[in-house]
């Protein structure tokens, strides 16, 4: 089975609603009997849900797969990666890790955070592990702008 590409902006609402605590199952559940009252509260309304339940309607399985299995951003920005380390891991830029130019440096992260990035992040992006903390079973990476 391969992996479900979705746009960052997909993953970005994907990942808001994850965070403000809808599980997988529930957000299945809404998209298909079209129920946006929950997204409604996700950060207050900041985000229209609506190409998230267009998706959906023209591509339920695929959707499915991708919230249930995983899936790999279509084209990811630093933004984005900042985005995803937010929403999904609680670390904030310039306080958790450095932001550069074309780079995020210093990212500590879980080998199961690891794993879930390497397979998400868009193939213009470079991770390099840069140190093993044992005691914590973290790896400090970095973030890089692929050379095209």
């Amino acid at each position: 089975m391969s992996t479900v590409k979705l746009s960052q902006w997909e993953t970005m609402l994907l990942e808001a609603a994850r965070a403000h605590g809808l599980v997988d199952e529930e957000i299945i559940h809404k998209l298909r009997t079209g129920d946006r009252g929950p997204f409604a509260d996700v950060e207050g309304g900041k985000y229209d849900y609506t190409p998230l339940f267009e998706l959906y309607q023209s591509d339920s399985a695929a959707l499915e797969q991708a919230i249930r299995d995983g899936y790999q951003i279509k084209f990811t920005t630093m933004n984005g990666i900042k985005f995803l380390l937010n929403k999904r891991y609680r670390l904030l830029a310039e306080q958790d890790y450095q932001v550069e130019e074309t780079a995020l440096d210093q990212v500590r992260l879980s080998d199961e955070a690891l794993q879930w990035m390497r397979q998400t992040v868009s193939k213009n992006w470079r991770i390099v592990e840069q140190a093993k903390l044992a005691d914590s079973k973290e790896t400090v990476v970095r973030f890089e702008l692929a050379a095209s």
